[in-house]
């Protein structure tokens, strides 16, 4: 690995630690102790996801995972360590769920190294693997697995992204599109397609009582940039990069017909807003709606040339404006 990769990664782990730090100390319940584990857990993992997100580094990144015989090992040992340090530094260490974690992560890898010079569709072995890593995570089973005192949402998203980046797009070779340096032609896509699923999505939200609009009485700029950055990074990321990138992607090189696996992927991003609501009603209005916002997603990504970034964008505006001036 050349010095563009590793510079880029040490950069955005010191942005990643200034985010994680001025979220972390935030909260009076979190001990000195867990603010600074959740710092350096977190941000190495950040950095990485970010770093990734440039061709060139990415290219020298992915270089010496194949050729480098261990580097498996090295990928899933050092996430690990990430992964333990939260419970090493306040007293809480897990050794039964560090070896289980380890195993998921070094299985999952092996298999998609091992699967490197197959054709990339969305086969069974694909289709397993995005179960074990996303729908524990989408259902929250893996949040346990962290101290009660870590950020574990924040650290799972990420660490999801970090293992499905480098398992699909590194080792499996598949062409998701993980693309973060932004075009003006991902900018101009992502807000038309903003106006289409608000368009789309809001008057029905309103006319059945599932949406409210409001407009806050006063406006906090950092509070929102925070919010803004943290659903990039771990709700539309994430949720991009395994719904559009991997999922519609992959099913796409399955279907000759380009409409079924845009239904397919539409269709199991709304599924996952099922557990988002609790009566029978707003389930079914939560899960239609997001549906039709992956209908948008899908369309960003693929009228930017499968790019993720368009993708992103859109997802992260829809949820910020979201937050902001509606509620549920």
């Amino acid at each position: 690995m050349k010095n563009r990769f590793v510079n880029l990664w040490i950069i955005w782990t010191l942005v990643g630690a200034g985010l994680i730090y001025g979220v972390a100390a935030s909260d009076a319940k979190k001990s000195m102790i867990a603010i600074i584990a959740n710092v350096l857990s977190i941000s190495p993992l950040i950095g990485l996801m970010l770093a990734l997100g440039s061709v060139n580094a990415f290219r020298r990144f992915s270089d010496w995972l194949l050729r480098d015989r261990n580097s498996m090992y090295y990928v899933a040992g050092g996430i690990t360590i990430l992964f333990m340090l939260p419970g090493i530094m306040t007293l809480k260490f897990d050794p039964y769920y560090s070896v289980i974690f380890a195993t998921i992560v070094c299985a999952g890898l092996g298999v998609l190294k091992q699967s490197r010079n197959q054709v990339f569709t969305f086969g069974w072995t694909d289709l397993l693997l995005w179960f074990v890593l996303w729908i524990p995570f989408d259902l929250r089973w893996y949040m346990g697995m962290l101290p009660a005192e870590s950020d574990s949402y924040a650290w799972w998203s990420v660490a999801v992204s970090v293992i499905g980046i480098i398992g699909w797009y590194g080792y499996r070779g598949a062409d998701i599109g993980y693309n973060l340096v932004p075009k003006f032609r991902d900018l101009r896509i992502a807000l038309l397609a903003l106006i289409m699923i608000m368009v789309l999505v809001a008057p029905p939200g309103l006319l059945t009582g599932f949406l409210t609009f409001s407009i806050p009485k006063s406006f906090n700029a950092s509070k929102i940039i925070f919010s803004f950055v943290g659903l990039f990074l771990t709700v539309a990321l994430p949720e991009e990069l395994f719904f559009r990138g991997i999922l519609l992607r992959g099913l796409e090189k399955q279907f000759s017909r380009k409409w079924i696996p845009l239904v397919i992927s539409s269709l199991a991003f709304g599924l996952m807003h099922w557990n988002n609501a609790s009566t029978l009603s707003t389930q079914i209005t939560y899960i239609s709606l997001a549906a039709i916002a992956g209908v948008g997603y899908g369309w960003a990504y693929r009228k930017s040339g499968n790019n993720l970034l368009a993708a992103i964008l859109v997802h992260t505006l829809v949820d910020w404006t979201w937050r902001i001036f509606l509620t549920t």
